[in-house]
């Protein structure tokens, strides 16, 4: 665990495509009366207990990060469908963090496929949606199909998985079936 105080100075540093992450406290930076930042042991939107899990490359100066181990979690399936709908995965025009959120609390989508097989007046009825808007995130949705196979794998949100791997991925193996049935060592 981390000893970073409230005031402190940090080393961030770029982790994917932009998401910054706090290295380390630089302790001579420190200001006088500063108390130790306690992580939460629950996670705020489900309750789940939290662990924490080593950093992307495992080094020491990397550190570790605190996550949400329940695959039910709301907040990380809001993410998650932000993510796939993001300009570096499936590019799904209309489909931001407000409306991910609206479709979760809703109980209209419960994972990635959900989005495949909404209606649109279940959209339309949601809070700042009407019928054109609706039609428009079906459409984009519907066009997202079509989108190259590395698209659909950076957006599934496998950790380590970006769209350089995923491209890498996609023409070693042509399909999801290649890719589910190659063996483990490749």
């Amino acid at each position: 665990e981390r000893d970073i105080r409230v005031g402190d100075i940090v080393l961030v540093e770029r982790a994917g495509d932009v998401i910054p992450r706090v290295v380390k406290a630089i302790a001579d930076f420190r200001p006088e009366g500063t108390k130790p930042i306690t992580p939460p042991e629950r996670c705020p939107a489900c309750a789940e207990t939290l662990e924490w899990d080593e950093a992307s490359s495992g080094d020491e100066e990397r550190g570790k990060v605190l996550r949400c181990v329940s695959a039910a979690c709301p907040a990380q399936l809001v993410e998650h469908l932000r993510h796939y709908g993001s300009r570096g995965a499936m590019d799904v025009e209309g489909l931001g963090e407000v409306l991910c959120e609206q479709l979760v609390k809703s109980g209209l989508v419960n994972d990635v496929a959900d989005l495949y097989s909404l209606e649109r007046a279940a959209v339309a009825g949601l809070e700042r949606m009407g019928e054109k808007s609706a039609e428009n995130l079906l459409k984009a949705l519907d066009v997202s199909r079509d989108r190259p196979l590395w698209r659909l794998l950076a957006g599934l949100g496998i950790r380590h998985v970006g769209a350089k791997v995923a491209q890498l991925l996609a023409e070693q193996y042509r399909s999801i079936e290649d890719l589910r049935t190659a063996p483990e060592a490749e």
